[in-house]
């Protein structure tokens, strides 16, 4: 949801206020709305530890990082892509400009986590980097995370979307035998099946074809694919490969991670439904997602790659 510029500054102003923020790191990220100040409304960060897709982000703080001693971080949804960068600069600004008493934030801690998407979205406020692309191409290589993220206090993911994270091949076992809080015979997520769906449906998209030589320069890594010749050459290198029965796990992973790097699976994902008209859909898959960070992601090692522990663990280096 996009917050109009009153809005935002009234979401960030209750940010800044927030005692909870006091010596810790703040994200701001995608997702919710503005929060309307009332007698019973919450406080802005039990509103964020409620709502997607900070709540995701709160399960996902590691286990391990209870032994750095530190205060965990607070991750606040600002809205959209745009709305999460303005609300970066914003903050900054502000604090900069307040009383010391007048702000729990310390801007050294400030940071900001957004979809990667597929437009070039510009930042427009004193920044190392002007755009969000420029941002991924200096903060990953070779899909992975590079020596240089500790030079980022904005992020960008290394797939597409968000929700890709939650359909990544390690996650096959847990989606696979996760049992909904509801009474429904055991559900599994296929996610051979969900994969084939995504790269079906990447005809379906126009701005992945006007944005596929952009999109390819992120899949440099993998040879076979980075040298597709347009979307439809993708789909079909992608399937020819997928379906070998020679392809070993690593070269089909290979595959997978390439594919949610550029191809939407957010409209996938959120078309994952129980087997069952009248149940809530939405709420399962809320459950899941939770149950992704807090079974998955805070459970990796300080030094795995993959690209949300390496945020965090880049995070736990701050004073």
């Amino acid at each position: 949801m996009s917050f109009n510029r009153e809005e935002l500054e009234a979401h960030c102003d209750e940010i800044v206020n927030e005692r909870a923020i006091l010596n810790r790191i703040v994200v701001l990220c995608e997702g919710g709305k503005p929060l309307k100040p009332s007698a019973t409304a919450p406080s802005i960060t039990e509103f964020a530890q409620t709502t997607q897709d900070s709540a995701f982000y709160y399960r996902a703080v590691p286990s391990w990082w209870r032994t750095t001693g530190k205060l965990e971080p607070y991750f606040y949804p600002c809205g959209t892509q745009t709305n999460v960068i303005s609300a970066y600069f914003y903050l900054k600004e502000k604090h900069q400009a307040s009383h010391p008493k007048e702000s729990y934030l310390n801007h050294n801690r400030l940071f900001a986590l957004l979809d990667i998407d597929l437009q070039k979205t510009r930042i427009s406020g004193e920044y190392p980097f002007k755009n969000v692309e420029d941002i991924y191409q200096n903060l990953y290589r070779n899909g992975k995370v590079n020596a240089t993220s500790k030079d980022h206090s904005i992020w960008v993911t290394g797939l597409l979307h968000k929700e890709a994270y939650f359909l990544i091949p390690e996650l096959h076992d847990l989606l696979s035998n996760h049992q909904p809080k509801a009474v429904f015979d055991n559900f599994p997520v296929a996610l051979t099946r969900l994969y084939q769906k995504i790269v079906q449906s990447m005809t379906e998209h126009t701005d992945i074809y006007k944005n596929f030589p952009k999109a390819k320069k992120r899949i440099q890594h993998h040879q076979l694919l980075y040298n597709s010749q347009s979307v439809n050459d993708f789909q079909k290198s992608w399937l020819d490969g997928f379906t070998n029965s020679k392809a070993t796990t690593t070269e089909k992973n290979a595959l997978i991670y390439a594919l949610l790097t550029i191809a939407k699976s957010k409209p996938i994902w959120e078309d994952i439904k129980l087997p069952i008209e009248t149940a809530d859909h939405k709420n399962y898959r809320d459950e899941l997602c939770l149950k992704i960070g807090r079974e998955f992601y805070a459970k990796q090692p300080r030094e795995s790659e993959h690209h949300l522990p390496s945020f965090f663990n880049m995070l736990s280096t701050i004073n």
